[in-house]
């Protein structure tokens, strides 16, 4: 029954939006495994250039970590996305066209954009 629930939300939400729900959730395990270690690096440059060692344990403790998670911050990434692009707070150009921080392809990076006058 919560299957069938879960289904009918996600067809409630891609229709009435847009695609990146799907989007997110099914390339949530391949862009985690890439965008989990880059946003550890990212928010910790400092020791990673301290300690180079770092970088080889981050791929092996993150790329499983986003793997795993990815496709559930994916989904909820798209949702997010597609309510930014129904509100008209974010465009589909940014969402799939681009890495920066609204796209759909950085899993981790989730920020409520507002609407900017």
């Amino acid at each position: 029954m919560r299957k069938l629930a879960v289904l009918i939300l996600l067809a409630v939400a891609t229709t009435l939006t847009g695609c990146a729900t799907v989007t997110g959730t099914a390339s949530g395990a391949p862009m985690g495994a890439i965008d989990a270690p880059a946003e550890t690096y990212r928010h910790n440059r400092e020791a990673f250039d301290q300690y180079p060692i770092l970088h080889g344990l981050n791929v092996v403790v993150m790329v499983p970590v986003g793997v795993v998670t990815g496709p559930v911050l994916g989904f909820g990434k798209g949702i997010a996305l597609d309510v930014q692009c129904a509100l008209g707070h974010q465009t589909y150009d940014n969402v799939f066209a681009t890495y920066d921080e609204p796209s759909i392809w950085r899993p981790y990076t989730i920020r409520w954009e507002t609407l900017r006058r």
